[in-house]
Protein backbone atom coordinates (compact mmCIF):
# COMPACT_ATOMS: atom_id res chain seq x y z
CA UNK A 1 0.00 0.00 0.00
CA UNK A 2 1.48 3.35 -1.00
CA UNK A 3 1.86 6.33 1.32
CA UNK A 4 -1.01 8.32 -0.24
CA UNK A 5 -3.49 5.50 0.34
CA UNK A 6 -2.21 5.10 3.89
CA UNK A 7 -2.69 8.83 4.53
CA UNK A 8 -6.33 8.77 3.36
CA UNK A 9 -7.07 5.62 5.34
CA UNK A 10 -5.44 7.11 8.43
CA UNK A 11 -7.74 10.14 8.15
CA UNK A 12 -10.78 7.89 7.65
CA UNK A 13 -9.93 5.77 10.69
CA UNK A 14 -9.21 8.83 12.82
CA UNK A 15 -11.13 12.06 12.22
CA UNK A 16 -13.21 10.99 9.25
CA UNK A 17 -15.19 8.31 11.07
CA UNK A 18 -16.21 10.83 13.74
CA UNK A 19 -18.05 13.08 11.25
CA UNK A 20 -21.76 12.33 11.56
CA UNK A 21 -23.04 14.79 8.96
CA UNK A 22 -22.69 13.17 5.56
CA UNK A 23 -22.38 16.41 3.58
CA UNK A 24 -19.51 17.55 5.80
CA UNK A 25 -17.90 14.14 5.53
CA UNK A 26 -18.02 14.17 1.71
CA UNK A 27 -16.55 17.68 1.56
CA UNK A 28 -13.64 16.70 3.80
CA UNK A 29 -13.14 13.42 1.95
CA UNK A 30 -12.78 15.44 -1.25
CA UNK A 31 -10.09 17.53 0.43
CA UNK A 32 -8.21 14.39 1.46
CA UNK A 33 -8.42 12.84 -2.00
CA UNK A 34 -7.26 16.07 -3.62
CA UNK A 35 -4.32 16.24 -1.21
CA UNK A 36 -3.46 12.67 -2.23
CA UNK A 37 -3.21 13.79 -5.86
CA UNK A 38 -6.54 12.60 -7.23
CA UNK A 39 -8.14 15.00 -9.73
CA UNK A 40 -11.54 14.67 -8.03
CA UNK A 41 -14.21 17.02 -9.37
CA UNK A 42 -17.39 15.26 -8.23
CA UNK A 43 -18.42 12.83 -5.49
CA UNK A 44 -21.84 11.39 -4.73
CA UNK A 45 -23.19 8.98 -2.17
CA UNK A 46 -26.23 6.84 -2.95
CA UNK A 47 -27.82 5.32 0.14
CA UNK A 48 -31.39 3.95 0.11
CA UNK A 49 -32.88 4.82 3.48
CA UNK A 50 -35.73 3.86 5.80
CA UNK A 51 -37.99 6.90 5.81
CA UNK A 52 -41.78 7.32 5.43
CA UNK A 53 -41.43 9.84 2.58
CA UNK A 54 -37.95 9.36 1.12
CA UNK A 55 -36.42 6.29 -0.52
CA UNK A 56 -32.84 7.42 -1.09
CA UNK A 57 -30.55 10.00 0.47
CA UNK A 58 -27.80 11.24 -1.81
CA UNK A 59 -25.06 13.78 -1.16
CA UNK A 60 -23.46 15.45 -4.15
CA UNK A 61 -20.25 17.46 -4.08
CA UNK A 62 -18.82 19.35 -7.07
CA UNK A 63 -15.44 21.04 -6.95
CA UNK A 64 -15.77 24.66 -5.87
CA UNK A 65 -19.23 24.12 -4.37
CA UNK A 66 -20.59 23.07 -1.00
CA UNK A 67 -21.89 19.54 -0.73
CA UNK A 68 -25.67 19.27 -0.86
CA UNK A 69 -28.11 16.53 0.06
CA UNK A 70 -30.67 15.27 -2.42
CA UNK A 71 -33.68 13.27 -1.22
CA UNK A 72 -35.31 10.94 -3.72
CA UNK A 73 -38.81 9.54 -3.72
CA UNK A 74 -38.83 6.52 -5.98
CA UNK A 75 -41.59 7.53 -8.34
CA UNK A 76 -42.01 5.47 -11.52
CA UNK A 77 -39.84 7.83 -13.56
CA UNK A 78 -37.07 7.60 -10.95
CA UNK A 79 -37.19 3.80 -11.02
CA UNK A 80 -36.78 3.91 -14.80
CA UNK A 81 -33.86 6.33 -14.47
CA UNK A 82 -32.12 4.11 -11.89
CA UNK A 83 -32.54 1.01 -14.03
CA UNK A 84 -30.33 2.64 -16.68
CA UNK A 85 -27.73 3.66 -14.12
CA UNK A 86 -24.48 2.32 -12.64
CA UNK A 87 -26.31 2.38 -9.29
CA UNK A 88 -28.50 -0.48 -10.49
CA UNK A 89 -25.43 -2.66 -11.05
CA UNK A 90 -24.01 -1.67 -7.67
CA UNK A 91 -27.22 -2.15 -5.66
CA UNK A 92 -28.39 -5.41 -7.15
CA UNK A 93 -25.26 -7.11 -8.45
CA UNK A 94 -22.50 -5.57 -6.38
CA UNK A 95 -20.59 -4.59 -9.51
CA UNK A 96 -18.39 -1.53 -10.05
CA UNK A 97 -18.75 0.58 -13.19
CA UNK A 98 -16.30 2.83 -14.97
CA UNK A 99 -17.23 5.08 -17.86
CA UNK A 100 -14.65 6.96 -19.91
CA UNK A 101 -16.55 9.95 -21.25
CA UNK A 102 -15.60 11.06 -24.72
CA UNK A 103 -16.94 13.99 -26.71
CA UNK A 104 -19.32 11.81 -28.73
CA UNK A 105 -22.27 9.92 -27.29
CA UNK A 106 -22.07 6.14 -27.42
CA UNK A 107 -24.89 3.69 -27.96
CA UNK A 108 -26.18 2.14 -24.73
CA UNK A 109 -24.41 4.52 -22.36
CA UNK A 110 -25.88 5.13 -18.93
CA UNK A 111 -28.46 7.88 -18.55
CA UNK A 112 -26.21 10.01 -16.35
CA UNK A 113 -23.39 10.20 -18.91
CA UNK A 114 -24.84 12.83 -21.30
CA UNK A 115 -25.22 15.30 -18.41
CA UNK A 116 -21.67 14.59 -17.20
CA UNK A 117 -20.34 15.03 -20.74
CA UNK A 118 -22.07 18.40 -21.04
CA UNK A 119 -20.49 19.51 -17.75
CA UNK A 120 -17.02 18.58 -18.97
CA UNK A 121 -16.38 15.35 -17.06
CA UNK A 122 -14.06 12.81 -18.67
CA UNK A 123 -14.13 9.79 -16.35
CA UNK A 124 -16.76 8.38 -14.00
CA UNK A 125 -16.46 5.59 -11.45
CA UNK A 126 -19.24 3.94 -9.42
CA UNK A 127 -18.11 1.63 -6.61
CA UNK A 128 -20.35 -0.61 -4.48
CA UNK A 129 -20.39 -0.08 -0.71
CA UNK A 130 -21.51 -3.32 1.00
CA UNK A 131 -23.26 -2.93 4.37
CA UNK A 132 -23.24 -5.56 7.11
CA UNK A 133 -26.97 -6.30 6.64
CA UNK A 134 -26.23 -7.67 3.16
CA UNK A 135 -27.49 -4.61 1.29
CA UNK A 136 -25.24 -2.69 -1.07
CA UNK A 137 -25.05 1.08 -1.38
CA UNK A 138 -22.69 3.05 -3.63
CA UNK A 139 -20.37 6.02 -4.08
CA UNK A 140 -19.41 7.66 -7.35
CA UNK A 141 -16.34 9.66 -8.29
CA UNK A 142 -15.77 11.75 -11.40
CA UNK A 143 -13.00 13.90 -12.85
CA UNK A 144 -12.56 16.51 -15.55
CA UNK A 145 -8.88 15.71 -16.02
CA UNK A 146 -8.06 15.19 -19.69
CA UNK A 147 -6.61 11.72 -19.13
CA UNK A 148 -9.21 10.70 -16.55
CA UNK A 149 -8.26 8.56 -13.57
CA UNK A 150 -5.02 6.59 -13.82
CA UNK A 151 -4.36 3.14 -12.35
CA UNK A 152 -3.01 4.62 -9.11
CA UNK A 153 -6.14 6.72 -8.62
CA UNK A 154 -8.38 3.70 -9.19
CA UNK A 155 -6.34 1.54 -6.82
CA UNK A 156 -6.59 4.14 -4.05
CA UNK A 157 -10.35 4.51 -4.41
CA UNK A 158 -10.87 0.75 -4.41
CA UNK A 159 -8.62 0.37 -1.36
CA UNK A 160 -10.59 2.86 0.74
CA UNK A 161 -14.09 1.63 -0.21
CA UNK A 162 -14.43 -0.93 2.63
CA UNK A 163 -13.70 1.83 5.15
CA UNK A 164 -15.99 4.28 3.34
CA UNK A 165 -18.76 1.65 3.42
CA UNK A 166 -18.31 1.22 7.18
CA UNK A 167 -18.53 4.98 7.78
CA UNK A 168 -21.56 5.36 5.50
CA UNK A 169 -23.29 2.53 7.36
CA UNK A 170 -22.62 4.08 10.76
CA UNK A 171 -23.97 7.42 9.52
CA UNK A 172 -27.00 5.65 8.04
CA UNK A 173 -27.79 3.73 11.22
CA UNK A 174 -27.73 6.92 13.28
CA UNK A 175 -29.85 8.73 10.74
CA UNK A 176 -32.34 5.86 10.56
CA UNK A 177 -32.64 5.79 14.34
CA UNK A 178 -33.22 9.56 14.41
CA UNK A 179 -35.75 9.39 11.56
CA UNK A 180 -37.75 6.58 13.15
CA UNK A 181 -37.74 8.22 16.57
CA UNK A 182 -38.76 11.58 15.10
CA UNK A 183 -41.47 9.90 13.00
CA UNK A 184 -42.99 7.81 15.79
CA UNK A 185 -42.27 9.99 18.83
CA UNK A 186 -41.96 13.51 17.39
CA UNK A 187 -38.84 15.61 16.88
CA UNK A 188 -38.37 16.77 20.47
CA UNK A 189 -39.30 13.49 22.16
CA UNK A 190 -37.24 11.53 19.65
CA UNK A 191 -34.18 13.68 20.26
CA UNK A 192 -34.57 13.30 24.02
CA UNK A 193 -34.55 9.52 23.64
CA UNK A 194 -31.48 9.70 21.38
CA UNK A 195 -29.79 11.89 23.98
CA UNK A 196 -30.27 9.19 26.61
CA UNK A 197 -33.65 9.78 28.26
CA UNK A 198 -34.63 6.09 28.11
CA UNK A 199 -35.30 5.02 31.70
CA UNK A 200 -38.77 4.71 33.14
CA UNK A 201 -39.47 7.83 35.15
CA UNK A 202 -37.03 10.02 33.22
CA UNK A 203 -38.74 13.32 32.50
CA UNK A 204 -39.54 16.82 33.64
CA UNK A 205 -42.49 19.01 34.44
CA UNK A 206 -43.07 21.65 31.77
CA UNK A 207 -45.80 24.27 31.28
CA UNK A 208 -47.53 23.85 27.93
CA UNK A 209 -50.58 24.62 25.90
CA UNK A 210 -52.13 21.19 25.49
CA UNK A 211 -54.00 20.39 22.28
CA UNK A 212 -56.57 17.62 22.04
CA UNK A 213 -58.69 17.01 18.97
CA UNK A 214 -61.09 14.22 18.12
CA UNK A 215 -62.92 12.94 15.06
CA UNK A 216 -66.70 12.86 15.36
CA UNK A 217 -68.71 9.79 14.35
CA UNK A 218 -65.67 7.60 13.76
CA UNK A 219 -67.49 4.40 14.79
CA UNK A 220 -70.18 4.98 12.18
CA UNK A 221 -67.57 5.87 9.57
CA UNK A 222 -65.58 2.72 10.33
CA UNK A 223 -68.73 0.60 10.01
CA UNK A 224 -69.95 2.15 6.74
CA UNK A 225 -66.70 2.71 4.83
CA UNK A 226 -64.34 0.17 3.31
CA UNK A 227 -61.19 -0.20 5.39
CA UNK A 228 -58.89 1.51 2.89
CA UNK A 229 -61.39 4.36 2.46
CA UNK A 230 -61.66 4.83 6.23
CA UNK A 231 -57.87 4.80 6.64
CA UNK A 232 -57.61 7.34 3.83
CA UNK A 233 -60.12 9.58 5.60
CA UNK A 234 -58.21 9.24 8.87
CA UNK A 235 -54.93 10.19 7.22
CA UNK A 236 -56.54 13.23 5.56
CA UNK A 237 -57.94 14.30 8.92
CA UNK A 238 -54.62 13.78 10.70
CA UNK A 239 -52.75 15.63 7.96
CA UNK A 240 -54.97 18.67 8.47
CA UNK A 241 -54.90 18.58 12.26
CA UNK A 242 -51.43 17.31 13.12
CA UNK A 243 -49.98 19.04 10.07
CA UNK A 244 -51.13 22.40 11.40
CA UNK A 245 -49.65 21.64 14.83
CA UNK A 246 -46.26 20.75 13.33
CA UNK A 247 -46.25 23.68 10.91
CA UNK A 248 -46.71 26.07 13.83
CA UNK A 249 -43.98 24.57 15.99
CA UNK A 250 -46.04 22.24 18.17
CA UNK A 251 -45.12 18.69 19.11
CA UNK A 252 -47.50 15.85 18.19
CA UNK A 253 -47.17 13.28 20.96
CA UNK A 254 -49.76 10.64 20.27
CA UNK A 255 -52.40 9.48 17.83
CA UNK A 256 -55.00 7.90 20.12
CA UNK A 257 -57.35 6.09 17.80
CA UNK A 258 -58.88 9.02 15.93
CA UNK A 259 -57.67 11.66 18.41
CA UNK A 260 -54.47 13.73 18.50
CA UNK A 261 -52.61 14.79 21.64
CA UNK A 262 -50.08 17.59 21.13
CA UNK A 263 -48.32 20.29 23.10
CA UNK A 264 -46.87 23.74 22.57
CA UNK A 265 -44.17 23.91 25.28
CA UNK A 266 -43.60 27.17 27.18
CA UNK A 267 -40.00 27.82 28.19
CA UNK A 268 -40.63 30.93 30.33
CA UNK A 269 -43.51 32.88 31.85
CA UNK A 270 -42.90 35.72 29.41
CA UNK A 271 -43.58 33.32 26.53
CA UNK A 272 -47.10 32.42 27.61
CA UNK A 273 -48.97 35.03 25.51
CA UNK A 274 -46.90 34.16 22.43
CA UNK A 275 -47.31 30.40 22.77
CA UNK A 276 -51.04 30.62 23.53
CA UNK A 277 -51.49 32.80 20.44
CA UNK A 278 -49.46 30.35 18.34
CA UNK A 279 -51.59 27.41 19.50
CA UNK A 280 -54.77 29.32 18.60
CA UNK A 281 -53.30 30.17 15.18
CA UNK A 282 -52.53 26.49 14.64
CA UNK A 283 -56.09 25.54 15.57
CA UNK A 284 -57.51 28.15 13.18
CA UNK A 285 -55.22 26.83 10.46
CA UNK A 286 -56.33 23.25 11.12
CA UNK A 287 -59.99 24.25 10.91
CA UNK A 288 -59.38 26.09 7.64
CA UNK A 289 -57.65 23.00 6.22
CA UNK A 290 -60.55 20.78 7.29
CA UNK A 291 -63.06 23.21 5.79
CA UNK A 292 -61.19 23.10 2.46
CA UNK A 293 -60.98 19.30 2.61
CA UNK A 294 -64.67 19.01 3.41
CA UNK A 295 -65.53 21.20 0.43
CA UNK A 296 -63.58 18.80 -1.79
CA UNK A 297 -65.31 15.82 -0.20
CA UNK A 298 -68.75 17.34 -0.75
CA UNK A 299 -67.97 18.01 -4.41
CA UNK A 300 -67.14 14.30 -4.78
CA UNK A 301 -70.27 13.22 -2.95
CA UNK A 302 -68.51 12.35 0.31
CA UNK A 303 -69.56 13.16 3.83
CA UNK A 304 -67.96 16.04 5.71
CA UNK A 305 -65.44 15.26 8.44
CA UNK A 306 -66.74 16.48 11.79
CA UNK A 307 -64.31 17.21 14.61
CA UNK A 308 -63.59 19.08 17.81
CA UNK A 309 -60.46 20.87 19.08
CA UNK A 310 -59.78 21.78 22.69
CA UNK A 311 -56.93 23.87 24.15
CA UNK A 312 -55.89 24.07 27.77
CA UNK A 313 -52.84 25.43 29.59
CA UNK A 314 -51.08 23.82 32.50
CA UNK A 315 -48.10 21.86 33.77
CA UNK A 316 -47.56 18.37 32.41
CA UNK A 317 -45.08 15.61 33.19
CA UNK A 318 -43.08 15.09 30.01
CA UNK A 319 -41.21 11.81 30.08
CA UNK A 320 -41.14 8.00 30.05
CA UNK A 321 -43.99 5.89 31.39
CA UNK A 322 -44.82 2.23 30.99
CA UNK A 323 -43.24 -1.09 31.93
CA UNK A 324 -39.48 -1.62 32.22
CA UNK A 325 -39.46 -3.27 28.78
CA UNK A 326 -42.10 -1.18 26.98
CA UNK A 327 -41.99 2.58 27.42
CA UNK A 328 -43.79 5.53 25.88
CA UNK A 329 -42.45 9.09 25.86
CA UNK A 330 -45.48 11.31 26.33
CA UNK A 331 -47.17 13.81 28.66
CA UNK A 332 -49.20 12.90 31.70
CA UNK A 333 -50.92 14.85 34.42
CA UNK A 334 -54.16 16.58 35.23
CA UNK A 335 -53.69 19.31 32.60
CA UNK A 336 -53.51 16.75 29.78
CA UNK A 337 -56.73 15.11 30.99
CA UNK A 338 -58.40 18.52 31.31
CA UNK A 339 -57.55 19.35 27.67
CA UNK A 340 -59.39 16.21 26.60
CA UNK A 341 -62.34 17.17 28.79
CA UNK A 342 -62.45 20.65 27.22
CA UNK A 343 -62.56 19.10 23.74
CA UNK A 344 -65.33 16.71 24.81
CA UNK A 345 -67.58 19.75 25.40
CA UNK A 346 -67.40 20.71 21.69
CA UNK A 347 -70.32 18.48 20.76
CA UNK A 348 -72.37 19.43 23.84
CA UNK A 349 -71.88 23.18 23.37
CA UNK A 350 -72.13 23.17 19.57
CA UNK A 351 -68.67 24.53 18.75
CA UNK A 352 -65.74 23.01 16.87
CA UNK A 353 -63.06 24.87 18.83
CA UNK A 354 -63.06 25.48 22.58
CA UNK A 355 -60.51 27.01 24.96
CA UNK A 356 -60.23 27.02 28.70
CA UNK A 357 -59.99 30.23 30.70
CA UNK A 358 -56.33 29.40 31.39
CA UNK A 359 -55.52 29.91 27.68
CA UNK A 360 -57.83 32.88 27.05
CA UNK A 361 -56.20 34.76 29.94
CA UNK A 362 -53.14 35.26 27.71
CA UNK A 363 -54.97 36.07 24.47
CA UNK A 364 -55.93 39.36 22.89
CA UNK A 365 -59.23 39.90 21.11
CA UNK A 366 -62.83 39.07 21.87
CA UNK A 367 -63.71 35.53 22.89
CA UNK A 368 -67.21 34.23 23.43
CA UNK A 369 -67.74 32.95 26.98
CA UNK A 370 -69.91 29.84 27.13
CA UNK A 371 -70.08 29.94 30.91
CA UNK A 372 -68.55 27.76 33.58
CA UNK A 373 -68.71 24.01 33.15
CA UNK A 374 -67.76 20.96 35.10
CA UNK A 375 -65.03 18.84 33.59
CA UNK A 376 -65.25 15.17 34.46
CA UNK A 377 -62.68 14.39 37.13
CA UNK A 378 -61.96 18.06 37.83
CA UNK A 379 -63.21 19.57 41.10
CA UNK A 380 -63.79 23.23 40.21
CA UNK A 381 -65.83 24.42 37.26
CA UNK A 382 -63.86 25.94 34.37
CA UNK A 383 -64.96 28.84 32.16
CA UNK A 384 -65.03 27.75 28.53
CA UNK A 385 -64.60 30.08 25.56
CA UNK A 386 -65.21 29.84 21.82
CA UNK A 387 -64.39 31.90 18.78
CA UNK A 388 -67.45 34.05 17.95
CA UNK A 389 -69.23 32.72 14.89
CA UNK A 390 -67.60 29.27 15.00
CA UNK A 391 -70.67 27.26 15.86
CA UNK A 392 -70.20 23.66 14.78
Amino acid sequence: MDSKTEAVLSWLHDRGRLITDRSTFVEQLAEQLTAAGLPIARITTAVPTLHPQVDTSSVIWNAGEAAAERLWKMLPENYRMRTNSPLHLAYFEGLPSRCRIGPVAEEGEFGVIPDLRQEGFTDYLCLPAPFTDGSIKAMTFATKAEQGFNDGHLALLEAIMPTLAMILENQSLRRTARTLLHTYLGATSGQRVLDGSVRRGDGEIIPSVIWFCDLRGSTTLADTLELDEFLGLLNQYFECMAGAVLDHGGEVLRFIGDAVLAIFPISSAAQRPEVCTTAVTAASDAIARLDALNEERREKGGAAIEFGVGLHLGDVMYGNIGTPDRLEFTVTGAAANEAARVESLCKTLGHRFLLSEAVVAYLAGDWLSLGRHSLRGVGAEVEIFALPGDGG
